[in-house]
Parts: C-alpha cells; sequence; structure tokens
C-alpha cells in the first residue's frame, strides 16, 4: 500500500547508498522537475505522483535492485522536491566521508535545483529573504516572512554551498570571482520557478563568519504583474496628498529612511505611479530591485568607484529630468551630488538609512555634509521614514483587553491554513512625514534635534508611533510588534487613545 511521506519523516533518513548513484542518474535524466525517486535507508522506495503514475518500468526495475538490500521494500509517494533534497543531500555526505568533492556536470545540475527548490520552498511560503548560515557540516536555514524570522530544518553545508557556487558560476551576470567561502561578496542570480515559469532575481549577500560563512538571499520577483500603490502599502489618504504635494514640486530633496528590508525601495516605486507620464524619472540604481518599464532605470556600479553615483547624478541632469532618484545615499559624495542637484532647481528623491524622520537630518551631517549646507532654506521638499509591521491575520488572531490599550489583538501562537500557520498576513506600513520650514533651518543649522522634535510635536505633528497606536486600536497589528519595531512608541504611550478621534484615524 502507498503511504505518503513529509518533509518531518524525512529528517532522519538518507539514501541507500548502494542505489544512490541509480536514483541520481534517473532524476537527473528527467527534464521535469516533477519526476524523481529515491531508495531510503529505512527500506522505503519513494517516488512523486508523476514517476508513479507514468515510469512503471523505471519503478519495476528499482524495486527489483532494491529487493537485494531489503527484502521487505515499501512504497511511498512524496513531493519531488523533498526527493531531491534527499538526494542530493545524501549525496553530499557521501563525498565528504570519502573527502571527494569532484564536481561534474551531473552534480552541478542537481545543485541548481536544490537552490530553486529552496527558493520555492521559500517564495510559497511568501518569504522576502533566505538566511543561510553554515557551520560545521550543517546549513542553517531561516525565512524571512511578514518581518519575522521562521527557522526551517537544516541542510548538509556541502549541499547547499555547491547550490549557491553553481548558481552564481552559471547564472549571475555580476558575479565575476571564483567562489570562496572566506571572501566578501555580493551578486545577482536568476532562476526560472518550473511551477509558475516566473523569473525570479535573487541579490545574494555571503560573509565569513567565526565558525563559517553566511548567505542572505532576497527574493524580488521580475515580473510584477503591477507596480505597488502607496494605499496598498498603508498609507493613509491624507499622508499620500501630502506626497503627492511633494513630489509635485519643481526642486528640493525628498528622503525616505528606515531600517533595511522595511520597504524604503517599494515606496520610492510606488510614488512613480503618482508623477504624471508628462515628467521624466530616472532613477539611479544599485542594485535594480523593482522593474519599472515607464521610468529610466541605470544600474549605476559603485562598488569599485566610490564616485560612481555622483558622477551619474552629474550627468543625467544633462539628459533633462523632472526627477532624479537614487536607490540609496549612503556616503558623501552622493549627499554632495543631490544637494547641488536640488539647489540648481531639480527635484531628488533617494531612500537613506536612519531611525526617523529628523535621523535624516543627523545621518546627513555623519556622512560629512556641514549642518551649513543641510540649514538652507527650501532645500528639503520633503523627510519620510516608515517601518513595516506585520499584520495580523483576520482569521486567527485573538481579542485581549489591557488597562493600557484596551481591546486590542494579538498573534496567534499556531496561526491557521489562511495564513500558512504563522498568524500574520502581509505588512502595513507607519509613517511620519516632515515638511521642513524656516524654523526648522534654524534647528538644523544648531544641530538641535530635541527642540525640533519638542516642537514638532506642540504643533500636533503625528509621529509614527501614532500611526501605529492607532494600528493597534484597529486590531491590525500586535502591540508587541509595535513595540519592537516603532521608535518612540515607549514613551508616547502614555497618549490617551480614546481622544483619537475619526479624523485622527485618517492623518
Amino acid at each position: 500500500m502507498l503511504t505518503v511521506f513529509t518533509k518531518e519523516q524525512l529528517l532522519h533518513t538518507q539514501a541507500c547508498p548502494k542505489l544512490l548513484n541509480m536514483c541520481l542518474q534517473a532524476t537527473h535524466k528527467w527534464s521535469d522537475s516533477s519526476l524523481a525517486i529515491v531508495v531510503l535507508d529505512n527500506g522505503y522506495l519513494l517516488a512523486s505522483e508523476s514517476v508513479w503514475s507514468s515510469e512503471q518500468m523505471l519503478i519495476t526495475r528499482i524495486d527489483a535492485q532494491a529487493r537485494l538490500h531489503y527484502p521487505t521494500l515499501h512504497w511511498a509517494k512524496c513531493e519531488s522536491a523533498l526527493i531531491r533534497q534527499t538526494l542530493t543531500e545524501s549525496d553530499a555526505i557521501r563525498r565528504e566521508r570519502s573527502e571527494s568533492l569532484s564536481f561534474d556536470e551531473s552534480n552541478q545540475s542537481m545543485a541548481k535545483q536544490a537552490l530553486i527548490d529552496i527558493v520555492m520552498d521559500a517564495h510559497r511560503q511568501q518569504a522576502t529573504d533566505i538566511h543561510l548560515r553554515m557551520v560545521g557540516r550543517e546549513a542553517r536555514i531561516a525565512y524571512r516572512i511578514h518581518g519575522q524570522l521562521y527557522r526551517q530544518p537544516s541542510r548538509s553545508r556541502t549541499s547547499v554551498t555547491e547550490a549557491i557556487a553553481a548558481a552564481l558560476n552559471t547564472q549571475s551576470e555580476d558575479f565575476r570571482e571564483v567562489f570562496d567561502e572566506r571572501h566578501l561578496s555580493g551578486a545577482s542570480i536568476s532562476l526560472v520557478m518550473p511551477d509558475s515559469g516566473q523569473t525570479m532575481r535573487i541579490r545574494t549577500q555571503k560573509s565569513p563568519c567565526r565558525d563559517g560563512f553566511s548567505v542572505t538571499l532576497r527574493l524580488q520577483p521580475s515580473e510584477q504583474r503591477s507596480l505597488p500603490e502607496l494605499y496598498q502599502l498603508g498609507f493613509s489618504p491624507s499622508r499620500i496628498d501630502v506626497i503627492k504635494r511633494v513630489v509635485g514640486q519643481a526642486s528640493g530633496l525628498f528622503f525616505i529612511s528606515g531600517p533595511t528590508g522595511h520597504g524604503k525601495t517599494t515606496t520610492l516605486a510606488a510614488i512613480n505611479s503618482c508623477i504624471p507620464a508628462s515628467r521624466k524619472i530616472v532613477s539611479l540604481e544599485d542594485p535594480i530591485e523593482i522593474i519599472q518599464p515607464e521610468i529610466e532605470q541605470k544600474f549605476v556600479s559603485s562598488e569599485q568607484d566610490i564616485h560612481a553615483f555622483a558622477n551619474m547624478i552629474k550627468a543625467v541632469l544633462r539628459e533633462d529630468p523632472d526627477l532624479v532618484e537614487i536607490s540609496e545615499t549612503r556616503d558623501l559624495q552622493t549627499a554632495n551630488a543631490s544637494i547641488s542637484a536640488a539647489l540648481t532647481g531639480h527635484l531628488v528623491a533617494s531612500t537613506i538609512h536612519a531611525t526617523d524622520a529628523v535621523g535624516i537630518i543627523s545621518r546627513l551631517h555623519d556622512l560629512g555634509v556641514s549642518l551649513e549646507k543641510l540649514s538652507q532654506p527650501g532645500l528639503f521638499a520633503g523627510l519620510l521614514a516608515q517601518r513595516l509591521l506585520p499584520r495580523l491575520c483576520t482569521q486567527c488572531k485573538q481579542e485581549h483587553h489591557s488597562p493600557q490599550w484596551g481591546k486590542h489583538a494579538v498573534q496567534s501562537e499556531n496561526g491557521c491554513k489562511a495564513c500558512h500557520f504563522t498568524g500574520l498576513t502581509g505588512r502595513v506600513a507607519v509613517s511620519e512625514l516632515i515638511i521642513p520650514d524656516e524654523r526648522a533651518s534654524v534647528w538644523i543649522k544648531q544641530g538641535d534635534w530635541d527642540t525640533w522634535k519638542r516642537n514638532l510635536a506642540k504643533s500636533g505633528w503625528d509621529a509614527m508611533a501614532v500611526d501605529a497606536m492607532l494600528l493597534v486600536r484597529q486590531q491590525l497589528v500586535d502591540p508587541h510588534h509595535a513595540y519592537e519595531l516603532v521608535p518612540g512608541l515607549e514613551t508616547s504611550a502614555n497618549i490617551n487613545l480614546s481622544k483619537l478621534t475619526g479624523e485622527a484615524l485618517c492623518s
């Protein structure tokens, strides 16, 4: 009788060493990724649904060989990806033991398929990043899903390392070195997903660690059916109106700040949908993350030349742009070139790493820009800071009541089928936006950030902490996530939330 094997049942099994080559050759021969077969060392013959229905002769042949070693052989069904994982892991362990890491064409093909299987599994779970940490003979794997890190079953270090190396060597346009675990490197990979035919762009970052090395893979679907809209990201109508006014100006600097992975590039792309087709947008990027057919996207190779962005900014100003976008301002040269462009009558938008909206000015000063230059009236069109908070699953969130928050909701520990058992469904943006005025120029010149923040609060300006508190009260986010991710929420939590009116809910 056929049984069905799951990922958990395969954790402590390997392929039968004496039949491994036969199963590897059979699986490698098939061009269809839905076909795979393996004999396990516990006396099970595993094959995918497609093999059971179309490859009876092969099954009979492997079954005959397997019964020489396992007189009582059991048949079972299993997903093809899990079977391939078992094959590559078992092959890697065998070669580790024999100290023979020869990497022929067949090995390389299986290695590339192993990476595709990992990426497909992560993508199915709506992961944005895959974190790999190689320690000893183990590859520890985690997926970033809705901003949270979820551990996955470990794999063989050899098989995962070979998968990354094979993809970089054969499917990367910008990897121009010999793969070495000890070196810091970054590159992009393009993989075609067998189930959908979709091309997945993967940005890799590899760096050595004390006890091994780590690789981070950022998943970026190449063919986006539509670009994101600001309202889809969670921005309120009133916030969107102000952003539209900011990007409707003829000149000035507009910065979007936040930590890594909190949607700065996505927001910048969404803002482009607010700009009429009559205006020319030139975007300078390293790397190009979101394909935007309606604008001019130019890749800037800044790895070897710290002046690359600054030089490109000067060059594109001769191309008559209405808006120049910079994927990230990370050095003094880029910052100064952006300021010069803004002061000569151009609108420049960029992302930057800063804690909050006021912190954008402080960050530019840290890069080496003088406060005198930063305090020039009219230089900044707008300063936007944002965070992405995990959105609670509407099907399984649990209602709570506390003296501080009143009625609110928290994340379900076990989740449900609708949210892939995470308790979360996507993320929602909280933000704060400053339009610096003449008074702000005085505080910028003095570097008096605290006074600036106090005066903003007195004027009724809403920090992103207010956005977060409103989402908690609306039972859209868990207070724990809000406290963890939103700066200033601890000090703002004593606000009497019951006084937040319906008008505030839209601000």
